[in-house]
């Protein structure tokens, strides 16, 4: 989790330092038209030109590419650990929360154990969706915002993007930070529910001793 948080903000930081993607590929569309227009007048001159202006935008655009290549990945990866994070700790909640109804029903155990079991997954459950829902918002605006997509609004989809992302990284560090201390609390639950299956074992035993010791009565 505390690794998944440091790449939400650095892949946040790497955004932020990319540039204006956007504005860059428009500067490039916009001579390449001009490029195009030139050779359909057959003027030399506006042709080299216009071939000077469109070196000079790509140029001016190669080293954003660089750095929205290095954002992309890093956001790939980000959303990766997180839904990973998140997914780990709703299985863990699925399969332990079971194991402690189990154990509770075997050994006779207050109720009360399991009913706490199921409580705390209740309660992390809204965590873990809600974590998971906000990677992808936050990765369907990164791509809305992409020139490459080819959308034609993808410029004004940049403000929302940045900040859905701050919004929506700020809300999973907090859902993971709860879910640890979800976890942590059910930890404890289940080191109750050991501790009461060792008393009961070692009642059991006793009772198994006291059994096998007992002189019968004699019959009349």
């Amino acid at each position: 989790a505390g690794f998944a948080g440091c790449l939400l903000i650095a892949t946040f930081a790497v955004g932020i330092w990319v540039g204006d993607l956007n504005g860059g590929a428009a500067t490039m569309q916009t001579e390449a038209s001009r490029l195009r227009l030139a050779r359909g007048g057959g003027d030399q001159q506006q042709i080299a030109e216009a071939q000077q202006s469109l070196f000079a935008a790509a140029d001016e655009l190669a080293p954003i590419k660089k750095r929205h290549g290095v954002h992309f990945l890093l956001g790939v990866l980000s959303a990766l650990v997180c839904i990973l994070v998140n997914g780990i700790a709703m299985t863990y909640f699925i399969g332990s929360s079971k194991w402690c109804a189990e154990v509770v029903d075997t050994y006779r155990l207050d109720v009360g154990l399991a009913d706490r079991s199921r409580a705390l997954k209740r309660r992390a459950f809204p965590w873990t969706f809600s974590g998971v829902l906000m990677v992808v918002v936050i990765v369907a605006l990164g791509g809305a915002s992409d020139p490459a997509t080819q959308i034609a609004s993808s410029a004004d989809w940049v403000t929302w993007h940045w900040v859905v992302a701050i919004l929506g990284s700020l809300w999973i560090i907090v859902s993971l930070l709860n879910q640890a201390g979800l976890i942590g609390a059910h930890y404890e639950v289940i080191q109750e529910i050991v501790a009461a299956v060792e008393v009961r074992k070692r009642a059991i035993a006793d009772q198994e001793s006291s059994d096998s010791h007992a002189t019968p009565v004699a019959a009349d």
